[in-house]
């Protein structure tokens, strides 16, 4: 039993610093209006279906939960509670039957077949986390390390204005005279946003959030460690890898929550922890601005010619996935055929990169699974947040429940502006990564002391 859970430990370990790595191995590219000209037609990520590196090291991690739950299970023999299935892992449970079930009616079912796998093994890992099988600050760690590799990496990319290709690591090429790279484009030039190892900037964007909220919760301890006094330098370098994204859902999740944290620690009277997180973060995003003003301003000031087609584009797939939500509002068009219903029944004669998903991942849910799969998701997060409610009861642990909700801000703002976290198998991983750690911050909370 040692070995096996030494094998989840050091796996789950493992897996979460390796997110980012995108390397995959492509069993069928996707496509769409293949039989189109050419300039008509082409590569359609959402309907490419790979193996990623990181899915076999998780089937490891998998098969020694299984074992371990069968001599678990052998030696106890612990009676079935019907009270179980009203818990988080059972509306989980039913959203992945109801998922399952929509590959039946969709329009690909090898597609839906495929994301329906992504999606119970995104369920997997947020399990292994939220049970507590590796520890918030191992895990902390593992996630602030990646970040912070991926922070430098992106910064080389941002400064040297090009993504090298490597098939190992996983990345292509992308240069910002390139079309269909992710710039920001102003009068001057077009400026190549920060990729990481992920496949856009605004993945890399989330997965520095977390890395950048797991800093601060290291940055309120006293000691005076060479590890601790590293936070300072890491929170500011991870933050520079932030704003390096130039996502605009990203920096304002992370904003937001930097926010709350700040009000949080003065009310608690934590004047001076509040005071230095604050003044290190204008200070850094003061001096990225100094640096950067012209590609900062374009971005924020959503008057350039891609950020006006940006916004179009968003309000198009908005309006694209309500007439889709009010011809299937029940049982959806199945898992990961959105694109493809809107080149069935709205427009087919786009190119491939127009059939991408609605970036509002509620929006999409319904979308894709109907009103029955959004009640399973909305069901899982009440149960979860009643969880949480019942785990820290005492007035000293009510304020953990306030840090809990505040932890999940910017998952929910990424949520919100974002589709990555339910359409892409790196964006499962980060949104199940966050979700985990979240509900393992609260089983821990009468023994860490986040905010308090």
């Amino acid at each position: 039993m040692k070995i096996l859970n030494k094998i989840i430990e050091y796996g789950i370990l493992l897996f979460v610093f390796l997110i980012p790595w995108q390397a995959r191995l492509i069993l069928q590219e996707g496509s769409i209006n293949g039989d189109l000209p050419a300039e008509s037609a082409g590569y359609w990520e959402y309907g490419t279906k790979s193996l990623y590196a990181t899915e076999v090291l998780l089937l490891i991690i998998l098969i020694a939960v299984i074992i371990r739950g069968a001599i678990y299970i052998a030696k106890a023999k612990p009676r079935f509670n019907l009270k179980r299935v009203f818990s988080p892992a059972g509306a989980l449970l039913l959203l992945i039957i109801w998922a399952g079930a929509t590959i039946i009616w969709s329009i690909d079912p090898s597609i839906a077949l495929e994301r329906w796998i992504v999606l119970v093994e995104a369920i997997a890992v947020f399990l292994i986390l939220s049970s507590g099988a590796v520890s918030f600050k191992k895990l902390s760690w593992a996630i602030i390390l990646s970040g912070l590799i991926q922070a430098l990496f992106g910064l080389y990319q941002f400064l040297l204005q090009e993504v090298p290709s490597s098939t190992w690591i996983g990345i292509a090429s992308q240069k910002a005279e390139d079309l269909g790279v992710s710039v920001v484009e102003t009068d001057l030039r077009r400026w190549l946003r920060a990729y990481g190892t992920f496949s856009h900037p605004n993945m890399l964007g989330g997965w520095l959030v977390l890395s950048l909220m797991l800093v601060i919760d290291k940055m309120k301890a006293q000691s005076q460690s060479l590890i601790d006094v590293l936070r300072y330098p890491i929170y500011i370098v991870l933050l520079f890898g932030l704003l390096a994204t130039f996502s605009r859902s990203a920096w304002l999740g992370f904003g937001v929550f930097l926010i709350g944290f700040v009000i949080m620690l003065f009310v608690r009277k934590k004047w001076m922890q509040g005071i230095k997180i604050i003044l290190i973060s204008i200070l850094s995003v003061a001096c990225f601005y100094s640096l950067f003003s012209e590609p900062m301003n374009t971005r924020l000031g959503l008057q350039g010619r891609l950020e006006i087609k940006s916004n179009m584009e968003r309000v198009s797939s908005m309006n694209q996935g309500w007439e889709i939500i009010k011809k299937h509002p029940m049982l959806g068009v199945g898992i990961g055929n959105f694109g493809l219903v809107v080149h069935d029944e709205i427009d087919d004669s786009q190119q491939a990169w127009f059939y991408q998903p609605v970036h509002n991942v509620l929006l999409l849910v319904w979308a894709e699974l109907g009103i029955v799969g959004v009640i399973f998701v909305l069901l899982f997060l009440l149960l979860s947040l009643l969880g949480v409610s019942s785990t820290l009861r005492t007035t000293r642990q009510s304020y953990h429940r306030n840090d809990t909700v505040i932890f999940l801000i910017p998952l929910i703002i990424i949520f919100l502006l974002d589709h990555y976290p339910w359409s892409l198998y790196a964006g499962m991983m980060i949104s199940a990564v966050f979700l985990g750690m979240s509900i393992l911050y609260a089983r821990e909370a009468s023994s860490r002391q986040w905010l308090s």
